[in-house]
């Protein structure tokens, strides 16, 4: 058996784990179905479980308690789910994990309330752990949620710049992931000095994470991604693709964007004036610095990290 395909299966038996978990969070029987349906419909989803997977093997390379892993993963998978709920009503998403979004198979306020139920529901699972970890837990909720507040804040915004986007999916993404790092850790009794190195880890992979998000809402596949691609060019949000275009020759951008366009022309422009190519480059670049975070692990502990770094980089959906 290769290393490669030990890995896959290590990271299939961590989404099942958790799909198992997941599927037993709520009650079955006489309760709401207004409010649990919706939940359930979510929690069922084609996820990835790219979250929790690094909270597991994150905690894996401290030797964590796995029963601590799994309340832990189970309420960053929540508060993922409920942060996508919410943020398919802002974007008028009408797809999420290849079935429609929550607000389009019921209606808005049925999304808004699953949304609070799965937040509530995230709380929850982190009862018997240490205060700290529920304390950089909501800290770092409160950081996602001001992330999609620029989000929102930067549409139609032609004035914003590499640092500016930087910083926002620093809050929306690149947080979240380091503080799945950084806890997974922690639980396994990471130093503070560990805990911050691992941290910059998750961060930089988010970063990663999220610009190869906006690069896949253009160049990926609709079936695989299992959403509608091309929402971020009708919501005129300001994606590193349009950032870098902007940078590149900022003229001919707005000649560009004066004219009604197509999705295809688009990608394009993306292709033939080397968007494309230098969009690739960064999300290198970022894995690249990811990597550093793990110095203080030996190699034989990090060998699982450093894969998950490359299905990061080179993910189709």
């Amino acid at each position: 058996m290769s290393a490669t395909s030990t890995f896959e299966e290590h990271i299939q038996f961590i989404q099942s784990q958790t799909d198992k978990a997941l599927s037993k969070i709520t009650p079955k029987l006489n309760s709401s179905k207004y409010f649990y349906n919706p939940i359930h419909y979510v929690v069922k989803g084609r996820g990835k479980r790219l979250r929790p997977v690094l909270v597991h093997l994150s905690g894996q390379a401290y030797d964590a308690q796995p029963d601590d892993l799994m309340k832990l993963g189970i309420a960053v998978e929540l508060l993922h789910n409920f942060s996508l709920v919410h943020d398919d009503i802002m974007d008028n998403d009408s797809m999420r994990h290849g079935q429609p979004s929550v607000h389009y198979k019921w209606d808005i306020p049925t999304a808004i309330l699953a949304g609070d139920g799965l937040f509530t529901l995230a709380q929850l699972s982190l009862v018997g752990l240490d205060n700290y970890i529920f304390q950089r837990f909501n800290e770092v909720a409160l950081e996602v949620c001001e992330g999609q507040g620029m989000d929102k804040e930067f549409e139609n915004d032609h004035s914003i710049d590499m640092d500016g986007y930087i910083q926002m999916i620093g809050k929306k993404t690149a947080c979240f992931l380091g503080m799945c790092s950084e806890l997974g850790a922690v639980l396994g009794g990471a130093s503070e000095e560990e805990a911050v190195n691992i941290y910059k880890f998750g961060y930089f992979l988010g970063l990663a994470f999220q610009i190869k998000d906006d690069y896949l809402e253009i160049f990926g596949n609709e079936e695989s991604m299992g959403k509608s691609l091309g929402s971020d060019i009708d919501e005129n949000k300001q994606t590193i693709l349009a950032i870098v275009a902007r940078k590149i020759n900022v003229k001919d951008w707005d000649n560009f964007l004066k004219k009604t366009r197509k999705f295809e022309d688009y990608k394009n422009y993306y292709e033939s004036n080397g968007v494309k190519k230098e969009v690739e480059n960064l999300i290198e670049s970022n894995v690249e610095k990811a990597l550093t975070g793990l110095s203080m692990l030996s190699d034989d502990r990090s060998v699982q990290l450093n894969k998950y770094a490359n299905l990061i980089l080179n993910r189709e959906f």
